[in-house]
């Protein structure tokens, strides 16, 4: 495109943000999986309570939105390098932090979390590592993920014929309502072979309908020029749809028997699972599409500070683990509420993250990487 979609740049970084606080998030409350936790999540309260409905709300769209932004781009670089540099480029810049964080930063962390006390780091290597014994993806199951993705479409793009010229027009409500319901049902109906929190190699696949399609949506969005057709009354309905939906998941679940320890959600034949697949999608698109047609009206104008944060924005969801787990380490056994250590290594952990960031694209050949 002729004009540079600054506000896409923007948006990376609000959702890098949600990014380190989710995972801060589940340290301190929230239902998930994440590499240090200080709480007992079995412990119902109100701080997990709703720690978890922010999480939840999260999941439901912002790594979804990542992947759109990833296929935004994709078609456009493939064009402008073709296939074999396209994938080249994806190699290095996606390819090169997966192994590092893989077989480094993934292990360090882990280990500092938990096996510091135990044995040295060295033989932590060899008997865990070294033997993959344990595999340590964490966050970068996306870039593994999008590794994949970007693979994939220069295999479709080789194996089809030259580029049509005609593009889809933007989805009208019956269309987004349609993908709605398909991806629910289609995510209800994987989770019952892969639960949420189970995966291969970091990837939980139960997530993955919503993915695929949105990655999809991302190629034609970039094609059919989407993003400038959003209406304000498609916006509108979709975000009142989003805010209706929010909170009905704890209603239901309540209902279901959630506060008694009745938790099914992961996955099976139950109103749980069924609702919580359903619901995901139904929250998603309306906070997406608010997001674009937010972020496109007032963050489309670049700053020296705001284009800097851009820069930096991958380079901080690359490290922010070790970051999270480090103050979360330094807090452990202090008398504070979850609540307030919450709040307090979410905000370090952002501003550290970025800190770091600064200077480690400075290296050699980081840019070409980061």
């Amino acid at each position: 495109m002729a004009n540079r979609l600054y506000y896409l740049d923007y948006l990376r970084v609000f959702l890098t943000f949600l990014v380190i606080l989710h995972h801060t998030a589940i340290a301190y409350g929230a239902g998930g999986s994440w590499i240090y936790v200080d709480v007992d999540q079995s412990e119902l309260t109100i701080t997990s309570i709703l720690l978890t409905l922010f999480t939840a709300v999260n999941q439901s769209f912002f790594m979804g939105l990542f992947f759109f932004l990833s296929g935004y781009f994709t078609p456009g670089a493939f064009d402008r390098k073709g296939a074999k540099m396209f994938l080249k480029e994806r190699f290095i810049r996606l390819g090169i932090p997966l192994l590092f964080y893989v077989f480094f930063l993934g292990p360090v962390i882990y280990y500092i979390a938990h096996y510091r006390y135990q044995f040295t780091l060295l033989e932590y290597y060899q008997s865990h590592i070294l033997t993959f014994r344990q595999i340590h993806i964490g966050p970068l199951w996306f870039v593994e993920a999008l590794l994949i993705f970007c693979f994939i479409y220069s295999l479709l793009r080789w194996l089809s014929a030259p580029r049509s010229t005609r593009v889809l027009p933007s989805p009208a409500m019956k269309t987004l309502l349609f993908f709605a319901i398909g991806m629910g049902l289609t995510a209800f109906l994987v989770r019952f072979i892969f639960p949420v929190g189970t995966g291969v190699l970091g990837l939980q696949f139960g997530y993955f309908p919503s993915y695929i399609v949105l990655f999809t949506a991302g190629i034609l969005a970039y094609r059919g020029q989407w993003l400038n057709h959003l209406t304000p009354s498609l916006v509108k309905t979709w975000w009142r749809i989003s805010l209706v939906s929010i909170p009905l998941l704890p209603i239901v679940f309540i209902l279901t028997g959630a506060l008694e320890g009745n938790l099914m959600f992961e996955g099976g034949a139950n109103v749980q699972s069924f609702f919580y697949a359903i619901w995901e999608p139904f929250v998603a698109f309306g906070i997406i599409l608010w997001l674009l047609q937010y972020f496109n009206r007032a963050w489309n104008q670049p700053t020296p500070f705001r284009t800097l944060l851009g820069q930096l924005a991958y380079t901080v969801f690359i490290i922010h683990p070790a970051v999270v787990v480090g103050f979360s380490l330094l807090l452990t056994g202090v008398d504070l509420l979850p609540l307030m250590k919450f709040v307090l290594v979410g905000f370090f952990s952002t501003v550290t993250c970025f800190i770091i960031a600064s200077i480690l694209i400075k290296l050699p050949y980081a840019k070409k990487i980061l």
